[in-house]
């Protein structure tokens, strides 16, 4: 029952699935667009009690996953609403995923992580044991592992975080002839991560970034190759072993990261003597307890390693490899198949279920005699609008145009990301990024917004340490947006940046002043792109058939 606002009234509400426009499975490869119809005769829907429905499942080595900063958002990158003829753009909000991930962390608590563990596909435990995603928990610990992982199939049900779909306000659909929803896929190395992160993935052979350390020396001339079918074995240290302090703990405990999967091509060394050892083909343990893996080479017969790898030799995997499938040979077919697996995740079944409402014949004449007046009927719902920046310096002080012309703002948030991490599927693509921010100001209009630099070193320090005035810009920018502060731990682990427009959910008019955002970066290492979300109304007005936005 969808009670009215202002009478108090309880009306009647009921469910209504619609589907797709093509009922197929989608994927970030092949299918990337979903487009729906909500359909005029449905009346008005609430869209508090509108979810999307649809089952998820991934495929691929590494137990890839979507991004936990956004759970299932993350996997989708714009949405746009338009009214069902087509014509008006109602609301669209480009860089959907990045925006979501930034105020979930903020606005959590553990009820509310847990509901969205257990509805919105959010993961974040570390451990492959306890995975979301995945049917066994691989412990190498208690018995040899010699098959492939079994992804599961989940039941999602998210809503849109949307201004039209996700208000409290009733939304009318048989004024607008009802409504398109276009919802595009990303990429995949953009929206998912490896459960247990860049641990042991590499972009290329050249870098060692994130290789675990090898426990068992080989010389030139091992592992000589008799039969297509041989397995040789090494072992991995673990982490307080290892001089990189990277490694697989021992024996599963404190808990099981083991990073590596069956058909995993392995590599050890860097540049010139990096070669590959073979195929993963079990994983178990050694007399001590630490992680042993087997691998059937995939060298011709006969031939053995071509380099000394001593003890700490990095070993990794190619996130290329995993990502697109890597082609092999000289190995059993099982493991070939197994290498040939790439990364992707298939939606299927995916509808939307629309609470419809049926309100009192008075609200309904109303509604209709409004929008037959030269006046219309107008309607305001809070939305975002994205503007990128590329900045090309990477040290110094930096000045961005943020071309904002809206007239009724709340606030501004910026967030600063990587460039180099935005295809790079072992790194965490929609991190805001600290990196050498050394101080922040807005300025808008030609004044100083706050009048004095917000300090931001101690973010940069070791172990990193909160600086109280970019916490209390944080939480106004984001009460300012609507959403309820309830965590401000680990700040640099989720960093943003932002600015309220005004006090006390009032509005701010940005159509005549420029706004710019002045930032000072020292010992920056990674190139940046800003995403710049301005929170505002947007206003719909509906007057004799036509849909006009302003």
């Amino acid at each position: 029952m969808f009670k009215q606002q202002g009478s108090g009234d309880f009306i009647p509400t009921k469910s209504v699935e619609v589907k797709p426009e093509a009922q197929v499975d989608y994927n970030p490869k092949d299918q990337t667009q979903v487009r729906f119809l909500l359909p005029q005769y449905l009346g008005f829907i609430d869209p508090k009690e509108c979810k999307l429905q649809y089952n998820l499942t991934f495929t691929g080595r590494g137990r890839p996953q979507p991004n936990s900063r956004g759970g299932v958002h993350s996997l989708w990158r714009d949405f746009r609403i338009q009214d069902g003829t087509g014509q008006a753009t109602i609301e669209e909000i480009q860089d959907y995923n990045v925006l979501t991930a930034q105020w979930w962390g903020y606005t959590q608590n553990h009820s509310i992580s847990s509901k969205r563990t257990l509805f919105e596909g959010k993961s974040e435990s570390p451990a492959v044991g306890e995975s979301l995603y995945y049917a066994r928990g691989g412990d190498w610990s208690s018995a040899p592992i010699t098959d492939d992982l079994s992804p599961k199939t989940l039941e999602i049900e998210q809503p849109l975080y949307s201004g039209v779909l996700s208000s409290d306000k009733v939304f009318p659909l048989v004024a607008t002839q009802g409504l398109r929803l276009q919802m595009t896929l990303d990429n995949v190395s953009r929206s998912c991560v490896f459960q247990t992160g860049d641990l042991g993935v590499q972009q290329s052979r050249l870098a060692d970034t994130s290789a675990v350390s090898l426990k068992t020396a080989k010389a030139i001339g091992d592992d000589v190759k008799t039969v297509i079918g041989d397995e040789f074995v090494i072992s991995i240290k673990q982490p307080s072993d290892s001089p990189v302090g990277r490694g697989v703990y021992r024996q599963v405990l404190p808990f099981n990261n083991n990073p590596f999967s069956i058909g995993d091509r392995l590599y050890v060394g860097l540049g010139a003597s990096a070669e590959s050892l073979g195929i993963v083909s079990g994983i178990s343990e050694d007399g001590d307890g630490d992680m042993e893996l087997a691998y059937t080479p995939d060298r011709a017969i006969g031939a053995g390693l071509a380099f000394v790898h001593a003890v700490d030799s990095p070993v990794y995997v190619l996130s290329g490899e995993r990502l697109n499938g890597a082609v092999v040979s000289n190995v059993p077919v099982a493991l070939q198949e197994a290498s040939a697996v790439g990364v992707n995740f298939v939606i299927s079944d995916i509808q939307w279920v629309l609470g419809v409402v049926s309100p009192p014949e008075g609200y309904v004449s109303s509604m209709m005699s409004q929008m037959e007046s030269s006046k219309g009927l107008a309607m305001d719902f809070k939305t975002y609008t994205t503007h990128r920046v590329n900045l090309t310096a990477l040290n110094g002080l930096t000045n961005q145009l943020i071309p904002a012309t809206s007239m009724k703002a709340y606030s501004v948030l910026s967030v600063p990301l990587a460039q180099d991490e935005q295809i790079s599927i072992e790194a965490d693509s929609l991190q805001g990024q600290v990196d050498g921010c050394q101080n922040y100001q807005y300025v808008l209009g030609g004044h100083l917004i706050p009048d004095r630099p917000i300090q931001l070193q101690r973010y940069s320090s070791s172990p990193p340490h909160v600086d109280a005035l970019h916490l209390i810009e944080l939480e106004k920018s984001l009460t300012n947006c609507g959403y309820g502060v309830r965590d401000l731990q680990r700040v640099p682990e989720r960093f943003l940046i932002g600015r309220a427009f005004s006090k006390y959910g009032q509005v701010s008019d940005l159509h005549s002043r420029d706004l710019s955002l002045r930032i000072e970066y020292q010992g920056a290492t990674k190139q940046k792109l800003f995403n710049h979300y301005v929170c505002h109304i947007r206003r719909m007005v509906i007057a004799q058939g036509r849909v006009q936005m302003m």
